[in-house]
């Protein structure tokens, strides 16, 4: 009876199902409808069409047109599409026709342009901006590293310590405009003029970065913008609840290079191919002869030293972040602490820094409210003690049998330090605070009138301590050497600001900018060194008890800034744009009757998309046309360039010691002046095919006129050289920026983005000599008209003598070539007789059969071009970039290949780079024979090499959890990712990279550090 009954229900819900599924299918409506702009009625190609709250979607095709069944008779459907307002329709009957709105928030981005912000669309200067979410990826402490490649046109110089924990680099926009003269960027942050850096903020706190490009949008900074502006601005709060956000980041760092050094088997061969070289019989050397009794047991039993392993270690970051931000109509609050440590590749190199940051925005009433920013930075770097990776022999043993480190791994007194020693037996410590204070009260005086005073306050204090014990290789003949370096940086700013805009019926728009300006800068520097200690227990704080030679060093400089502005900006019909900038800046660096200077420029605007010649052509949403001229005065950045000054001098009096002061060695110059960049800009800014392509182009052409240039003056004047101003310099270029939005639909979204920029440098003038003569060489100084600044001037490599060739008459065996060799032989370098000069002294231009000074060829170190290309892929809550940086016709001198302390004379004394050289046996044609004696002749012609390269700079992989599964862990998001840094590197330059030189073996010099690949886990979280 049971079994029946279930049978029954059974039969029962079988028929309900069916019922209901018939019922479901007849209800089932088809939508037909059409995706508009609301503007001009023209189709939407893959708009997304979505049935809320469920997956059920499809897109629209070429003409906008869509199909789409759904179930329920009163669904909603959502309707989207990038740079367009939402839009949620009710089902209805038929078809339906939807008219999307432009969301003014897309398509009018707002843009600082210092003393002010301006819509994107209506900008007329060479503005760019960064995408912070992308450069952000990069896991380092420097802000400028994060840029590179991020903006056309914009190089980032990590020549020098830039790479190490807490480096920093340098920032060149457009070429290098300058000879002698300030050549770098200026960077404003929040509207205040930062003179020393941005070390002190974290990328977190960033909103945003602008570039000023163009001498136009420069101009309202005046002399001190010429060589380009860089415009930060920081987070603040926002009106709504208050949110929580967290960043923290976890990286590993490893050393990456596309060398090999020679191993121990390899070196040995290396000396004693090298000692070979020397012997009259061409016969080997017993090795009883040439190398110490720990290396002879070393190679007969493989035991050999890799430095590399010993000396560098894998670097790790660890970056904590965390912000509030909130705010109501009247407070406005953002505050954060950020937390970085990185330990670097090379032991005892590390760097740690903590900030707080507070924005308060409070008004007060309707016409008055106040800003108020505070920054405060504490950081500690431990800079590495100079190491030889490369260059120390791999025949010794860095530890004894005991596990102690060996002082002199060969064995032998007085020979090469062992660089963990030196590791071990050195210090150099550096602590720094800063303290950034900015206070804006803001006046509303009318709805279209406004005046603000900016006040700054910014003061950085650092000490660097070094001790050098007496065991180092470089304290050791002293007892020891202390060294203690403080700075002091203060800034005060004030500026008096009045901006007025007004909408002036319908067709007029108004924007006049009026600013007073008044900045003082102050440094101040006391160094002092000491030797001999018998205590080293303090090691440089124990510097008072030096015996010896004492030294103490004290500077101070003052420079005090004046400006005036005034920007006028006018918009006619929303279609024509016209503006105009003066500023009148006084300096006190500049000499009495030069104190001030005046920077003109203007630039015009036009949306041709506005026109009516274009008003029926759908596919174009955007083109605008703009033209800019400017001429602005390039900072010095020399203080008393223009005045007698003395530097300290002690001497012997009486037989007793005495103080006093001698000249300096440069020669005063009252006349010196500013030099001028005069540019022009061209551009034009593009967005067609509904959005899915936007870009920029931009050419310029920048002449720098009244040169700051240096020149020798005859050594009986008691001088080396002074400063003048005299000659022409040139930077030409394009610039491309392109976006193009491939996909946009609700689940997937995939756009690639590039920019392209190269850059021709040339120097046009020079100077006359005291007989109206043009001057077009100066050798001392490496100036030559026609070519780049800092060109390389050098012999060119023709590759190596062999066996069998006329070394008779060899151009470089000629006794009138300028260094002849008499004794030329197979496996020495050939370079290339190239000129020639006639009876009169005139370059032929044809050989001459031998080798002279003017044989040599200018060589463009400048790259032809640089770019970049990303892509970024999405689907749901994954998202993909990949970012590649690119590097054509780039030339280095390569040290590894020619100087001695970096290994590369291949002499067989010291270690270096693997190279392929010559031997009777293996007749290279690449490098060289060996020779422990003598530096192969011409050997900086082989150095000139190629740094061009390709690199996969970023690859990163994140994932952002859905709204609902956030929302029920109470949050607002979270996201996690992983990115890979300096993936892999294309380049035939031979080095840790093609963009950095490490520095030389013996110098203490801050010049270079390896470059890392990175592997990076990173957390986002708000809530």
């Amino acid at each position: 009876m049971k079994l029946k009954f279930q049978k029954s229900r059974i039969k029962q819900c079988l028929f309900l199902f069916l019922l209901f599924g018939s019922l479901s299918l007849a209800a089932q409506i088809t939508v037909n409808g059409k995706v508009l702009t609301a503007s001009d009625k023209m189709p939407l190609p893959g708009a997304s069409v979505l049935e809320k709250g469920t997956a059920n979607g499809t897109s629209t095709d070429f003409d906008g047109n869509f199909t789409l069944s759904v179930e329920d008779p009163n669904a909603i459907l959502v309707i989207s599409y990038v740079g367009y307002k939402t839009q949620e329709i009710t089902v209805t009957d038929g078809t339906i026709t939807v008219s999307l709105i432009e969301d003014a928030e897309a398509l009018n981005e707002v843009v600082v342009i210092g003393y002010g912000t301006q819509k994107k669309s209506d900008l007329v200067n060479a503005v760019a901006s960064t995408d912070m979410e992308k450069a952000i990826l990069t896991p380092t402490s420097d802000v400028n590293e994060m840029l590179r490649g991020r903006i056309a046109g914009l190089q980032v110089d990590v020549g020098g310590g830039t790479l190490r924990p807490g480096g920093t680099s340098d920032i060149i926009f457009r070429g290098q405009g300058s000879i002698e003269g300030n050549v770098s960027a200026i960077y404003v942050v929040d509207g205040i003029i930062r003179d020393e850096g941005i070390e002190d903020i974290d990328a977190d706190d960033i909103e945003s970065i602008e570039f000023l490009k163009d001498a136009s949008a420069q101009a309202i900074y005046g002399s001190r913008g010429a060589n380009g502006v860089v415009l930060i601005t920081t987070k603040r709060g926002k009106i709504g609840k208050v949110t929580i956000s967290y960043h923290g980041f976890l990286s590993t760092k490893k050393i990456e290079r596309n060398f090999d050094v020679y191993n121990g088997q390899e070196f040995a061969q290396l000396r004693r191919e090298a000692v070979r070289t020397n012997r009259d019989d061409d016969t080997y050397p017993d090795d009883v002869d040439i190398f110490s009794e720990v290396e002879l047991e070393n190679i007969a039993n493989n035991n050999f030293v890799d430095w590399e392993d010993e000396l560098v270690r894998n670097g790790f970051v660890n970056s904590q972040a965390i912000s509030v931000s909130g705010g109501t109509e009247k407070t406005k609050v953002f505050g954060s602490l950020n937390y970085f440590k990185e330990d670097g590749l090379i032991p005892t190199s590390s760097y740690t820094r903590r900030t707080l940051r507070l924005n308060v925005d409070q008004k007060i009433s309707n016409k008055f409210s106040v800003n108020f920013d505070i920054n405060i930075l504490n950081d500690d770097v431990a800079r590495a003690a100079n190491v030889n990776v490369i260059t120390t022999s791999p025949l010794g043993s860095a530890f004894d049998e005991n596990g102690n480190i060996t002082r002199f791994p060969s064995g032998e007194e007085d020979t090469a330090v062992n660089p963990l020693w030196n590791l071990r037996e050195q210090d150099h410590d550096e602590k720094g605070n800063d303290f950034v204070v900015n206070v804006t009260p803001i006046w509303n005086i009318t709805n279209d009138l406004q005046y603000q005073l900016k006040a700054n306050l910014t003061r950085r204090n650092s000490e660097r301590g070094q001790y050098l014990s007496s065991l180092s290789s470089a304290g050791d003949d002293v007892m020891g050497i202390a060294r203690i370096d403080n700075q002091l940086r203060e800034s005060y700013l004030v500026e008096n600001i009045l901006k007025y805009n007004k909408q002036l019926a319908d067709n007029h728009r108004l924007d006049v900018t009026l600013v007073q300006s008044a900045q003082e800068n102050k440094f101040s520097r006391t160094f002092t060194e000491g030797q001999g200690f018998s205590n080293e227990d303090l090691g440089y704080n124990g510097i008072t008890s030096a015996l010896n030679n004492v030294f103490v060093e004290r500077d101070e400089t003052t420079i005090r800034y004046l400006g005036y502005m005034a920007r006028v900006n006018y918009t006619l019909m929303d279609r024509y744009t016209f503006e105009a900038t003066m500023r009148a800046d006084g300096a006190s660096v500049n000499g009495e009757g030069n104190k001030w200077s005046y920077n003109p420029a203007a630039s015009f605007g036009w949306k041709i998309h506005r026109e009516s010649f274009l008003e029926d052509v759908g596919y174009i949403e955007e083109l605008k046309l703009r033209a800019s001229y400017g001429s602005l005065v390039n900072d010095l950045g020399r203080p008393y360039t223009s005045l007698f000054t003395a530097d300290p001098q002690p001497y012997i009096f009486d037989s007793e010691s005495a103080s006093g002061f001698s000249p300096s060695t440069i020669l005063p110059n009252p006349d010196l002046q500013f030099e001028r960049i005069t540019t022009l800009n061209l551009g034009l800014d593009f967005s067609v095919f509904n959005r899915t392509l936007v870009g920029s182009i931009n050419w310029y052409d920048a002449r720098t006129t009244d040169l700051i240039l240096r020149r020798g003056v005859p050594s009986i004047t008691g001088f080396n050289s002074t400063f003048f101003n005299a000659g022409e310099l040139q930077n030409t270029g394009l610039e491309l920026g392109l976006t193009a939005n491939i996909i946009n639909t609700e689940d997937f979204r995939w756009s690639v983005s590039t920019n392209w920029s190269n850059n021709r440098n040339e120097i046009l003038d020079l100077y006359n000599d005291g007989d109206g003569n043009s001057i077009t060489e100066d050798n001392t100084f490496n100036y030559y008209v026609g070519q780049p600044v800092g060109v390389i001037y050098q012999y060119q490599f023709d590759g190596i003598w062999q066996e069998g060739d006329d070394f008779a008459n060899a151009p470089q065996a000629n006794p009138d070539s300028a260094f002849p060799q008499e004794n030329l032989a197979p496996g020495d370098i050939r370079v290339r007789d190239t000129n020639g000069v006639d009876e009169e002294g005139n370059l032929t231009g044809r050989p001459d059969g031998r080798i002279t000074q003017e044989d040599r060829i200018f060589i463009d170190p400048n790259p032809d071009w640089f770019g970049s290309l990303s892509t970024t892929i999405a689907y749901k809550g994954f998202d993909l970039l990949l970012d590649f940086y690119a590097v054509e016709g780039a030339t280095k001198i390569n040290p590894f290949l020619s100087d001695f302390n970096n290994g590369g004379t291949l002499s067989g004394k010291l270690n270096g780079v693997k190279v392929d050289y010559y031997t009777p046996e293996n007749p290279s044609n690449s490098f060289p024979r060996p020779n422990f004696d003598a530096t192969p002749q011409y050997l900086n012609a082989l150095a000139v090499k190629d740094a061009s390269y390709i690199r996969l700079r970023t690859v990163s992989l994140g994932y952002t959890l859905p709204d609902k599964t956030s929302s029920k862990l109470s949050f607002d998001q979270i996201r996690f990712y992983i990115t890979a840094t300096n993936v892999f590197t294309n380049t035939d330059y031979l080095g840790y990279s093609p963009e950095v030189n490490i520095r030389p073996t013996f110098s203490n010099a801050d010049t270079g550090y390896p470059d890392a690949s990175a592997f990076t886990f990173g957390v986002r979280v708000k809530f």
